[in-house]
Order: structure tokens, then sequence, then C-alpha cells
């Protein structure tokens, strides 16, 4: 598979975000994160982002986010609507 890799740089960019905050959450909140990999296996070997991943993990957030808005609709609704 032929996927695009991008750096922290590149991810802090395309989510204007800094990459100090991409690196902190790569060990504090991986899950904060796309998926991510490390090329070697110190503890300070650069981290990549497959585009298709990241991708993915933001259409997720995206609905993620849609319905949790749709719920606070729904709780805020009066209740002769629903």
């Amino acid at each position: 598979m032929n996927d695009v890799i991008l750096t922290k740089q590149d991810l802090a960019e395309r989510q204007k975000r800094s990459v100090e905050s991409i690196t902190t959450a790569c060990s504090r909140n991986p899950s904060s994160l796309p998926p991510f990999f490390k090329l070697g296996t110190n503890r300070n070997s650069p981290i990549r982002f497959r585009l298709s991943d990241v991708i993915a993990w933001e259409d997720e957030q995206a609905e993620k986010q849609k319905k949790l808005l749709e719920e606070q609709e729904r709780k805020l609704a009066p209740r002769w609507l629903i």
C-alpha cells in the first residue's frame, strides 16, 4: 500500500496545532491523536502518521462531535417537540 506519510510537523500544520502539543500528546495522551508509528525503538525515535489513518480519525472525530451536538439539542428541546 502506497500511503502518504506525515511527520509531526505535517500533522501540526494540518490540525492548526503546535508541534509541541503533538509531541506531548504522543506520550501523554495518544488517544487524542490519529494512530501513529515510530521509526525505531528508541524513546526519541521519529513519529509518523499515515494520511489515510489521519483522514479516517478526523472523520470519526467529526461524527462523534455531530452525535454529541445532536444529543445536546435533543436534551434542550422543549418536551412538547419530542
